[in-house]
């Protein structure tokens, strides 16, 4: 069976979905994709807005029902 590229990663309730699909078009050339990436989450609260930091980056966080913050960033531009 050939390899789809795609690669689920599983525990408990948590599924995460990583895709390398070589032979296709980028998404900036494409112009389909409106996200790279969709967490659906329960109970989640934003600890920081969206910020650009002192230190270049565009980050904001958020907090799961379980306590645990997570951080997203980017280099601002």
């Amino acid at each position: 069976m050939p390899d789809s590229g795609w690669r689920f990663f599983r525990r408990d309730d948590c599924v995460i979905l990583a895709g390398d699909i070589r032979d296709t078009l980028s998404p900036d050339v494409l112009g389909a994709h409106s996200y790279f990436a969709y967490l659906e989450v329960d109970g989640v609260d934003v600890v920081k807005p969206l910020r650009v930091e002192s230190w270049g980056m565009a980050e904001f966080g958020i907090r799961t029902i379980d306590g645990h913050r997570i951080m997203f960033g980017s280099p601002a531009v």
